[in-house]
């Protein structure tokens, strides 16, 4: 898409929700108010109605419509996932408690706005007489364009309705055991379907604004990439990572213990495991489908008391209190691909108490020369010919992409130089985007194929930990960033090399890094994706 025909992005109701859910909103057609005008004799509508039903679906598509829990400020992408929510973090079925009461749309309605507004818990509801919510005064919604006041709730009762005389068909006689079988495996497919579904909606969520004013907290695909298995096995497994984290927490309990913690980008909750061991009160927070894994794993390991998990952007969220440490594994590939750090910093200037800390609180950046021949002839030279033929047009697409592998130390060829500082009780996110030169020193003959660029961390405490992600150091999953050179460059034991470089955020992949380099007068420009 070229920058002029990128698409306008959509404007965001400013006012706030007007209860203790936090949310994002937009402009929404009148449906709603059409409905209340037949309980009320009453339109407020200032929009106009929609009697096409394909012409509603259009505009309902094109918008982008947060689910907020009833009972906790949880966000969710589509009502199906808040209503699962409900069930495994509340214990409340509100299909069933629809059906309970046989309400209809209306009833519905007034439901969604009297838990809203007063505040039951979900114990209490379910104790409750429909006559207690059954008032013209519950048809004012008490959010703005509330999802859950859209959602077609008779055509959902409907299907169920269907669904259970199918059931009872196909599994009259069961004994409680397999019935329970039969739930389990049907709620794993359920699952699987909303995430497929919720996959299939994210790329057009995210490309309803202009794509370059969008900001990293805003990119729904990233998060959804971390509902993912695989990915957190990957990071449990870095021993380097993850028992740095626990050395912080646990080596400091002195510091920790009877602290308030936030775990931002909690994941599965090691983080919030660890620092509840050492004594604290934890309140974690995941965008992620994978927070509902982390409550599981809270409950199995008996933390109830001491971790709170919240899903929803950071910056949507309100806490009641301001926290004494705010930990997080916020890295990317040469550190600031992905652009999790503005959260962080964002949660530093809202949320942290005066005197807290981050943890970690310093990371630097660093870049080297190695020479790997080898690795170079597979990756690059290969192009010059391939079974007979040219192909050395792809070498320029080959090494403006950066890459992430493990180089041996025996291929390190010069010295390392720092590239970046940052403390980060300091820095702004500005400062992410910077300019600077560097000096390599070469300590033997050969010919440099690749600059490599790593970073390091370091908890600055009484018992300090620090790791590297380093070709010298035991590999972490990070690896390291590879910038392969258009040709080897010869050198010779002694020479000291001059350059600079240039890291900026890519203006339509908010999480991407253009990176330039400038070595013996020639520039070269790569891209960290």
């Amino acid at each position: 898409m070229s920058d002029s025909d990128e698409m306008p992005a959509l404007e965001e109701d400013p006012s706030p929700p007007s209860n203790h859910h936090t949310t994002t909103h937009h402009q929404l057609p009148s449906t709603y108010n059409s409905l209340v005008s037949k309980e009320l004799m009453a339109c407020d509508s200032d929009g106009s109605e929609y009697e096409d039903e394909e012409e509603w679906e259009e505009i309902e598509e094109s918008v982008t419509i947060k689910t907020v829990c009833l009972f906790c400020p949880v966000i969710s992408y589509s009502v199906t996932t808040c209503l699962a929510h409900m069930i495994d973090a509340h214990g409340f079925d509100c299909m069933s408690f629809v059906c309970k009461f046989s309400l209809d749309q209306v009833g519905f309605i007034k439901l969604v706005n009297y838990v809203r507004k007063e505040c039951p818990s979900p114990d209490d509801l379910i104790k409750q007489e429909k006559d207690v919510w059954d008032n013209n005064d519950y048809m004012k919604p008490v959010l703005n364009d509330d999802a859950l006041l859209m959602y077609d709730i008779e055509e959902m009762v409907n299907r169920s309705d269907e669904v259970e005389s199918d059931y009872e068909r196909s599994y009259k006689g069961a004994t409680c055991e397999e019935l329970q079988e039969i739930i389990n495996k049907q709620r794993e497919v359920m699952q699987r379907m909303l995430q497929a579904a919720q996959a299939n909606s994210k790329t057009d969520k995210v490309w309803a604004r202009t794509v370059g004013d969008m900001r990293p907290e805003e990119d729904e695909g990233y998060f959804y990439s971390y509902a993912h298995f695989d990915i957190h096995h990957e990071m449990l497994s870095d021993s380097v990572r993850t028992e740095s984290y626990r050395a912080a927490l646990l080596e400091n309990t002195e510091m920790v213990r009877g602290k308030k913690v936030l775990d931002l980008g909690c994941g599965t909750g090691i983080l919030s495991l660890f620092s509840a061991k050492a004594g604290a009160t934890v309140t974690a927070v995941d965008m992620s489908d994978v927070l509902f894994q982390a409550i599981d794993i809270v409950r199995e390991n008996k933390m109830e008391s001491s971790i709170t998990l919240l899903k929803g952007r950071l910056e949507d969220l309100n806490f009641e209190h301001h926290f004494d440490f705010i930990v997080s594994e916020w890295m990317g590939y040469f550190l600031l691909f992905e652009g999790m750090l503005d959260s962080v910093l964002h949660a530093r200037d809202h949320h942290l108490a005066p005197g807290g800390t981050l943890l970690p609180n310093r990371c630097t950046m660093h870049i080297l020369g190695a020479d790997d021949m080898d690795t170079y002839n597979k990756l690059v030279v290969f192009w010059d010919d391939v079974y007979g033929f040219k192909m050395s047009c792809m070498k320029q697409e080959v090494v403006k992409e950066a890459s992430t592998d493990v180089v041996k130390s025996e291929n390190i060829i010069t010295s390392a130089a720092i590239i970046a500082d940052f403390d980060l009780m300091k820095i702004q996110p500005s400062d992410t985007e910077f300019t600077t030169k560097f000096s390599l020193a070469v300590s033997r003959q050969g010919q440099i194929t690749t600059l490599v660029g790593y970073f390091d961390t370091f908890f600055d405490l009484p018992h300090p930990v620090y790791f590297s992600t380093g070709p010298h150091a035991k590999p972490t999953h990070w690896k390291q960033t590879l910038f392969y050179l258009p040709k080897p460059k010869p050198v010779s034991a002694g020479e000291v090399l001059e350059g600079s470089i240039s890291v900026r955020r890519k203006r339509r992949e908010v999480r991407s890094l253009d990176v330039s380099i400038t070595l013996d007068g020639q520039t070269l420009r790569y891209v960290v994706e």
